[in-house]
């Protein structure tokens, strides 16, 4: 970093907290082994180490056959060779050793805010950027789909290096990109379709966004995606948008919701302003919860690598 680089930034990944640079994606090459630290919340399993999940369709592959042991599934009995030999065997399987994994990085409009440290959207492919290269640790497939306001890129799973970095620069091609005022309304629910027809099997899905478009429809198909695959919600949030600061009764906060703007003016507007907001995580929580989805929280105030453990 230049001697311009705010004091906030010294010593972190990022470079300016509103832009991104490709090499500090890059950087995530040395902390793949890193585990998670993050807030989980009450749908969260832990994610820490190899994933093990039970994982429907591609997730497995046919290793051997052997005798049934006492202890064995019947539902793995092979009876083909049963019937042949005579005496009950067992079919065998394994972990496939490459698995397709499929982000959705959401950098729209909504992401392009940030209190203290950095963007959401900034701190969006920060993450992206290190589960990409944990995948690659892992030698698996890597795709997904990048969107903001005005664009979509579509990335088919691709093995070794190729999908990691197509993944990389669409992310910050993308993040920098970001337009207000858009004529065009790319929503989390149509990216969403989209990925649940990109979807393989057996996939590890990342799903990263402050979900701030997220409705029953957007339920329906995370579930739907999280009947054949191991789907993980990372909710990325900025401190003010839970709890106000104390001087905002005194500074004349201007406050833009879905249901309008105005101005902050009194305690009484303050604590709804927090009241609303505690009550809508506590919604997205539960219905996570009832889905049996792992959701875990990213802040952007704080450095994405100290949200995270392990090795580096």
């Amino acid at each position: 970093m230049d001697i311009n680089t705010p004091a906030i930034l010294k010593n972190t990944p990022y470079t300016t907290g509103v832009d991104i640079q490709l090499a500090e994606l890059l950087n995530y090459k040395q902390h793949g082994k890193l585990t998670l630290n993050a807030k989980r919340l009450p749908a969260s399993r832990q994610l820490s180490g190899n994933y093990l999940a039970n994982i429907k369709g591609r997730g497995m592959e046919f290793a051997e056959v052997r005798h049934y042991q006492a202890g064995d599934d019947v539902r793995s009995i092979d009876w083909a060779v049963t019937a042949r030999t005579g005496k009950a065997h067992t079919k065998l399987f394994q972990e496939e050793k490459e698995r397709p994994v499929f982000l959705l990085v959401d950098v729209s409009d909504s992401m392009v805010f940030g209190s203290q440290l950095v963007f959401k959207s900034v701190q969006a492919c920060h993450l992206a950027a290190l589960l990409s290269w944990q995948a690659k640790q892992r030698n698996d497939r890597l795709g997904g789909i990048v969107f903001n306001q005005q664009e979509v890129a579509e990335l088919k799973p691709t093995s070794r290096s190729k999908g990691l970095m197509a993944f990389l620069h669409k992310s910050q091609l993308l993040c920098k990109k970001v337009a207000f005022k858009s004529t065009q309304q790319q929503s989390l629910l149509d990216q969403l379709k989209r990925l649940s027809h990109l979807v393989q099997t057996g996939s590890q899905v990342h799903l990263i966004s402050d979900f701030s478009q997220l409705d029953e429809a957007c339920y329906k198909l995370i579930n739907l995606m999280r009947r054949h695959n191991q789907v993980t919600v990372w909710q990325i949030s900025d401190p003010i948008e839970s709890h106000l600061p104390k001087q905002a009764l005194h500074s004349g906060l201007k406050i833009d919701s879905l249901k309008g703007s105005g101005f902050l003016r009194n305690q009484k507007q303050q604590k709804s302003y927090q009241q609303a907001a505690s009550q809508r995580q506590q919604i997205m929580e539960s219905n996570l919860l009832k889905y049996g989805i792992a959701h875990y929280h990213i802040s952007a105030a704080t450095p994405l690598l100290e949200q995270f453990n392990g090795n580096a």
